[in-house]
Formats: structure tokens, C-alpha cells, sequence
């Protein structure tokens, strides 16, 4: 395929993207999508088949635009060094920012699972969407507590979990509402509720990292 054919087939992906989350699936017609992407109904169901096979094409790329950045930051933070912290509330509130700027345009991942949760195409999409946040978000919190930056007692799998569907109800309110200052304050006082499971300045020393020949010859 040519570079200007692809170049073209990403501009009908974008404009198709943002005319299903002005409109949803079922809402958006061909005529709808003719008149969104400038390419005529034959041409749209020669390049992708279908209405549907469209919708599912452009979800695609809309992972592919949004998600990228949400794992940049889980890898840049994963890829320290042990035992160097990584400062787990921090590294949620960076990526409870990039939801916070995506949600504007509709969460497509959202609206796709509300919309098309009996279609097994469309949801084994979102269901994979949810298990990389998820499997990042567990990673963080599972490497925050090994190198007891946050508490023993912390379960990472079940936290990662709240945190996944904290951010898809995020998605749904940052583009909802039209008070900003809801969803900032709301991902503030995530963030805070984190910052809580830290181990106090009077439990218990955390272990120290030296080989054990040290620390006996100190002795």
C-alpha cells in the first residue's frame, strides 16, 4: 500500500473516530461517515467491509493514539532500577492526567462497552484494553510494596482493579461534566488515598538492602 493511500486511510480513521463519539455506533449512519470522511460509500466499504468493521477499525486506532502514553509512563517507572522507589501515587496521578485530558473526547474504549457490550468483536477489544491498564497498574503497585514503598498489606491485583474502574468512570465524567474541577479534585483525592498506604515514619525500618557479610562486619 502506498504511503499516500495510508496517509488517507488515517485521516477516514480519524474523522470516522470522532463521528462515532459524537454519535455512537448505532446513531452514525454511512451517510453520516460519507459526509465525516469525504470518501464516498463505495469506497468506504471497499477499504473496511463494513459500518461495523469501520467502528471496530477506528477503536483500534484510537488505542493506539491514547494508550501509548498511559504505558509510556507505567514502563518509564517499571524500568528503575530495584531497589529505587518509583513513587506509585505520583506515577497514578500522571497517568489520572492523561485520562483527565483524553475524557474530553468521549473515552471511545467507555462508550464502546456501554454501547456494544453483547457484540463479542467490539468488547474482546475493550476487554483488552482493560487487562494491559490493569496488568501496568498491578506491576506498579506490586513493585511499590516488594520494595516497601507502600504497605505489606496491600493486595496490588485488587487495588489495580479499583483503579482501572476509577478511570473508565473518569473517562465518563471529564467528558460529561462541565465542572473540570470534579474530576481533578476526585483523582486528588485518589492519588491521596494512595499516598496513605505508605508505611508511617514510625513503623518498622524498611530492610536494608546491603549484603549480609556487611552488615555483619559492622557489628
Amino acid at each position: 500500500m502506498s504511503r499516500n493511500k495510508n496517509a488517507d486511510l488515517d485521516r477516514v480513521l480519524r474523522a470516522a473516530t470522532r463521528a462515532f463519539l459524537e454519535r455512537g455506533f448505532a446513531a452514525t449512519s454511512m451517510s453520516d461517515l460519507v459526509a465525516a470522511t469525504g470518501m464516498n460509500r463505495a469506497g468506504l466499504y471497499s477499504a473496511f467491509g463494513s459500518k461495523h468493521q469501520l467502528y471496530i477499525t477506528a477503536l483500534a486506532r484510537y488505542r493506539e493514539d491514547t494508550e501509548p502514553e498511559m504505558r509510556a509512563i507505567a514502563r518509564r517507572a517499571l524500568d528503575r532500577p530495584p531497589p529505587e522507589r518509583l513513587d506509585a501515587p505520583r506515577v497514578v496521578g500522571d497517568i489520572l492526567e492523561v485520562v483527565a485530558r483524553h475524557s474530553k473526547e468521549g473515552g471511545f474504549v467507555v462508550r464502546a462497552a456501554v454501547e456494544l457490550a453483547d457484540d463479542p468483536a467490539t468488547m474482546r477489544r475493550v476487554q483488552e484494553a482493560w487487562s494491559e491498564l490493569e496488568r501496568d497498574l498491578a506491576a506498579i503497585l506490586a513493585r511499590a510494596s516488594d520494595t516497601g514503598e507502600m504497605a505489606d498489606q496491600i493486595d496490588p491485583a485488587r487495588l489495580a482493579r479499583t483503579l482501572l474502574v476509577f478511570i473508565q468512570g473518569a473517562f465518563v465524567v471529564g467528558h460529561a461534566d462541565e465542572d473540570d474541577g470534579r474530576l481533578d479534585d476526585a483523582a486528588a483525592g485518589l492519588v491521596a488515598l494512595l499516598d496513605r498506604h505508605r508505611p508511617s515514619a514510625t513503623a518498622e525500618p524498611i530492610r536494608s538492602q546491603a549484603p549480609n557479610d556487611a552488615l555483619l562486619s559492622e557489628s
